[in-house]
């Protein structure tokens, strides 16, 4: 049996962030094509090209802006929970696995 004691600081706080922002995109870039497929089916959209294309990568532009936010939250998130684990891993002796 071997214990993980713990964890790198930087390194939860990357994958925090990276993961974050990856299903802040995934999400975001799904809802902004369901916009283009079905957002010219209203008949309220005014369908001129010039209008819907600054209208399209305006939104483009804020789903991925809003990708990024979410990478600083998700950083800082996966950073409090190594300190919160390294802190209760010093007082029980960490998460004790079998490696085969």
């Amino acid at each position: 049996m071997k214990a993980i004691k713990s964890v790198d600081d930087k390194s939860f706080a990357l994958y925090g962030g990276v993961l974050a922002a990856f299903w802040t995109l995934v999400l975001g870039l799904f809802y902004w094509i369901l916009g283009w497929i079905f957002g010219a089916a209203s008949w309220w959209v005014d369908m001129n090209l010039g209008n819907w294309t600054v209208y399209s990568m305006y939104t483009f532009a804020l789903v991925v802006g809003r990708a990024l936010f979410a990478f600083a939250g998700g950083a800082i998130a996966g950073w409090v929970v190594a300190l919160v684990y390294n802190a209760v891993a010093g007082m029980m002796g960490g998460i004790k696995i079998n490696l085969d």
